[in-house]
């Protein structure tokens, strides 16, 4: 248990130092990490042929541009190589980390003690940054419940030396929420953005009382602007994207110096923004995001596909902290639907579509369902019967924002079901069988 305090200590005073280093230092601090990860990695029955066919036969000497003659990985690839392809040591004494399976079947990741109490020591950046601390406890409002994993860091919250998580599943009724967070009183709410969008809204409905916590984190999903805005309205704290993942922790997160953009923890990750093509996009232009942990020795992750999309931002953060850019996640690679003319509608043009008709006066919730011969059915949970002019205008707005070769049905409904991860999926596209030409993919 000692040494479990003393890495995250470790860890927690590395994180705290870093961040302020400048551009090219930390450009510096990543390619050490990143050839001694690569070192690691040739351990691996899978990273050591991976290594050989790529011609690179002393990674611990490899430059940047290198890394790119690496094989993309993602879960499914895991899952047919098996855990024992990608493991640099024994599993056993590692812990099991599995995702949320929001785009099919969840992932499973194996990582050590101290890489585990690293992930924990991430979340302290971020809550420095809002004037939290480690004793301060939080709600959490996320997926399925589950048991607390085993490991380190769920024995020292027990023994209240990390502070104290409660948690409630997503899909437990705002009102229940709302009574759990008016008797614990946490100083840090986080959750499903989704789930933290619905509490703000019941919140803001009933006129409920609480007591403002000190920052609201909304997590796993596109965090949309009006989730950002109903928490902030509500809860009267800010409230900020951090973009968390299983596999990783924390990724990026918004600055409280500019919040419409995220800082990359990028001594701890390369990330990448990679087009259909698999080359590196632009700066300013959304591609999939590919991530190679600069931490991970265990099991490394190298060129991971995540398969959310965003945009690295240029420039560099008035906070003076030398982490690079990226745009909010613009939604997931897999949920994205395909237009005929080669483009693509993600989860922000609509939620601003919504916003332009006026809808959310009369719209709880919603979701895009695409149908077969180009239709889009468009389910709506209401808090009210709209009149005629108000659907029309939502109706109206939908088909210019989204062109012609779409038709547009809306859809009254009583409730639209979560994902089976708890999230709560804005656009479902045909599957890749169901599109139009598939039958030539065969």
């Amino acid at each position: 248990m000692s040494s479990t305090l003393l890495a995250i200590a470790r860890s927690n005073r590395r994180l705290r130092r870093e961040q302020w280093l400048p551009p090219g230092a930390l450009a510096a601090v990543r390619l050490e990490r990143l050839r001694a990860v690569m070192t690691a990695a040739a351990a691996a029955p899978f990273y050591r042929s991976a290594l050989a066919d790529a011609g690179i036969r002393h990674p611990g000497g490899l430059e940047l541009d290198d890394l790119g003659r690496m094989p993309l990985v993602d879960r499914q690839l895991i899952a047919a190589r098996g855990l024992e392809a990608f493991l640099t040591v024994p599993a056993d004494g590692l812990f099991a980390v599995t995702t949320s399976g929001s785009t099919g079947v969840p992932g499973r990741f194996l990582r050590s003690g101290p890489e585990e109490a690293d992930f924990s020591a991430r979340w302290m950046r971020v809550y420095q940054a809002y004037g939290c601390g480690a004793r301060d406890s939080q709600l959490n409002i996320a997926g399925p419940p589950k048991p607390d994993r085993p490991g380190p860091i769920t024995a020292l919250r027990r023994l209240g030396l990390l502070p104290r998580v409660e948690r409630l599943a997503s899909t437990v009724p705002p009102a229940e929420i709302l009574a759990r967070l008016q008797t614990l009183r946490p100083p840090i709410l986080t959750g499903y953005a989704g789930a933290i969008e619905a509490l703000a809204d019941h919140v803001l409905a009933t006129g409920a009382e609480i007591r403002p916590p000190r920052v609201v984190f909304c997590t796993a999903m596109e965090v949309t602007d009006r989730c950002l805005e109903l928490a902030r309205e509500a809860f009267r704290a800010p409230a900020v994207d951090v973009y968390v993942t299983n596999e990783f922790g924390v990724v990026a997160w918004a600055c409280p110096e500019r919040p419409d953009v995220l800082h990359v923890n990028g001594d701890c990750f390369l990330l990448e923004v990679l087009g259909p093509d698999g080359a590196a996009v632009p700066d300013g232009t959304v591609g999939e995001l590919v991530i190679t942990s600069l931490g991970l020795t265990a099991m490394p992750l190298i060129r991971y596909r995540m398969g959310d999309m965003a945009a690295r931002v240029p420039g560099r953060c008035a906070c003076g902290r030398g982490l690079g850019l990226m745009s909010r996640v613009q939604g997931r690679s897999a949920h994205a639907i395909r237009h005929p003319d080669g483009g693509i509608i993600i989860t922000p043009l609509v939620t601003s579509l919504f916003s332009r008709a006026r809808a959310y006066e009369w719209v709880r919730a919603f979701q895009v369902r695409e149908e077969p011969g180009h239709r889009l059915r468009v389910l709506l949970e209401a808090r009210r019967h709209p009149d005629e002019a108000q659907r029309l205008a939502l109706e109206e707005t939908l088909r210019s924002g989204i062109g012609p070769a779409f038709s547009i049905e809306l859809e009254l409904v009583d409730r639209i079901p979560p994902a089976p991860s708890g999230k709560l999926q804005f656009l479902v596209p045909l599957p890749a069988a169901e599109l139009p030409g598939a039958e030539c993919l065969r």
